[in-house]
């Protein structure tokens, strides 16, 4: 059973691992057309639109959370989404939910940089700080301190 279950596996997936012998499909084309459009339009800065074209893929749960719906949407697509986003949000400034989205679906280096750059944003600069300082960033680090102490000395923090 074991060498059946290796064999169907090899025959889906090929030998490589990243590329799958299934055809591409109309779907997967449309799906990657429409998640493309969405990112150019946040590059554009037509959130609305890229709102729109990901909200195909996008849901809230019931309790607010952001998702991206796991069926339908193939690895590379779903990759490309996920970034698509992850930017929308950025751009838009609602922290929360990029927070709360960037742990759902970010890890390693990726996730540890958005939380950084949170922490800068909403001026927490100690928090900010030692986050650059743990990645290694002595440069970011250093100048979110330079940053904070320029707001204090024009008054502004």
């Amino acid at each position: 059973m074991k060498k059946y279950a290796l064999l169907l596996c090899l025959t889906l997936t090929g030998c490589t691992g990243g590329k799958t012998i299934l055809p591409v499909t109309a779907a997967d084309i449309q799906d990657r057309s429409l998640i493309l459009g969405a990112q150019q339009a946040v590059q554009r800065g037509q959130y609305q639109e890229a709102e729109q074209l990901l909200s195909k893929y996008v849901y809230r749960t019931d309790n607010g959370d952001l998702k991206i719906q796991f069926w339908g949407l193939n690895g590379e697509s779903r990759k490309i989404a996920i970034d698509t986003v992850i930017s929308l949000l950025w751009e838009t400034g609602r922290d929360q939910t990029l927070a709360q989205f960037a742990k759902e679906y970010l890890s390693g280096d990726e996730y540890k940089v958005t939380m950084c750059r949170l922490s800068e944003r909403q001026a927490h600069y100690p928090d900010a700080y030692a986050c650059w300082n743990n990645l290694g960033h002595e440069d970011r680090a250093e100048r979110t301190i330079r940053t904070e102490a320029a707001l204090r000395i024009l008054g502004t923090e």
